[in-house]
């Protein structure tokens, strides 16, 4: 019992094939962990958050100087706005009067007080069963 004789163009083919067969599962399972790693990337929780700092908001006044920007000492003043309320309608078919609140004087702008940053800092631990618990 001899073996059946191969041409060099028959194992060429057989080892063309097999190569082929080699670059798509290896290119096929690349796709799939990227695909895996995108979405669990997607859906991971932070372990801990960083801390944040709250500023608080800096004065700002304004003048009518014809446009410059220095600042003058406030010359900014706040007007509370007019409202007007009216009564429900009765059953007679009369409508309710307007009223308008007392007017009031324009009070001086007075600029917030510079108040430190204020920083917490929380931290939080993940169990490997998922429960999160902050402090």
């Amino acid at each position: 019992m001899t073996p059946s004789t191969r041409t060099p163009q028959q194992r060429d083919r057989r080892f063309a094939r097999a190569r082929r067969i080699t670059q798509a599962l290896l290119l096929g399972s690349g796709l799939v962990s990227a695909l895996l790693v995108t979405y669990l990337a997607g859906n991971a929780k932070p372990v801990s958050t960083v801390p944040t700092t709250t500023v608080p908001a800096a004065s700002v006044s304004t003048s009518d100087d014809g446009g410059s920007t220095s600042d003058d000492g406030g010359s900014a003043t706040a007007v509370p706005p007019t409202t007007t309320t009216t009564s429900p309608q009765s059953s007679s078919g009369s409508s309710g009067t307007a009223t308008t609140p007392p007017a009031t004087t324009p009070t001086q702008y007075v600029p917030p007080t510079t108040v430190p940053p204020t920083t917490t800092t929380t931290v939080c631990n993940t169990t490997p069963s998922g429960v999160t618990s902050c402090y």
